[in-house]
């Protein structure tokens, strides 16, 4: 039998040089990872361990907050103080920082989730199942539509929600879509592998996509 670990690794950003920093080592399977900028924090989920950490920017002072069945995405609104973690086959889950008043917000009834964004300007959440229907609804869970749906069943593993467009992965592409129901998608890439994540930076007129491939 082998054993795979993992690291978090960091850079300056931008620049020309992209040395890696090693964070945290040895982490058995890591699946996500948020940033509190406000609190220099970093959390990730171990998805193999069930665990949610966190640490200091550094690396210093690591610290495992919680475990959960099936843990694979977080995101963090900085700004407003919440955490929502998505247990796969559960739902999404709903907490502050220090990870009191927390609930479940959302239960996935049938199929399950592996990719979840929030949207902060409309205080929603967006997410795609395995049916390949992408949904969103208020963050507390309340409103629920079918903002378009794939009819492919796969597991969906990338979305990002950046002012009115959606960006998510479908396989190998890589797909913007207007958050308007019953909008069409625009393929903007087609690579050979798997897209397992997409990071959208918009400054001054310049977007960048940066994905990760299986």
């Amino acid at each position: 039998m082998s054993i795979t670990f993992y690291n978090v690794y960091r850079f300056a950003y931008p620049s020309n040089n992209t040395t890696l920093q090693t964070v945290v080592q040895s982490l058995s399977y890591p699946t996500g990872i948020a940033v509190d900028s406000a609190n220099d924090h970093l959390y990730w989920i171990d998805s193999n361990k069930g665990q949610l950490s966190r640490c200091n920017l550094d690396g210093s002072n690591v610290t495992v907050l919680s475990t959960f069945i099936s843990p694979l995405v977080i995101r963090l609104d900085v700004i407003n103080r919440w955490m929502y973690i998505v247990d796969r086959n559960t739902g999404i889950l709903k907490s502050r920082f220090d990870l009191s008043d927390r609930r479940t917000i959302t239960n996935f009834t049938s199929t399950p989730v592996r990719c979840m964004d929030i949207d902060t300007e409309e205080n929603r959440l967006y997410w795609i199942n395995h049916d390949g229907d992408m949904k969103s609804a208020k963050n507390d869970g309340s409103d629920v539509k079918t903002i378009h749906s794939t009819n492919v069943r796969r597991d969906y593993n990338a979305i990002h929600v950046v002012g009115s467009n959606i960006y998510y992965a479908n396989d190998n592409q890589l797909l913007m879509l207007s958050k308007t129901s019953g909008s069409t998608p625009t393929v903007l890439y087609n690579d050979t592998s798997s897209i397992c994540s997409i990071f959208v930076f918009n400054q001054s007129g310049m977007l960048i996509n940066i994905y990760s491939q299986k």
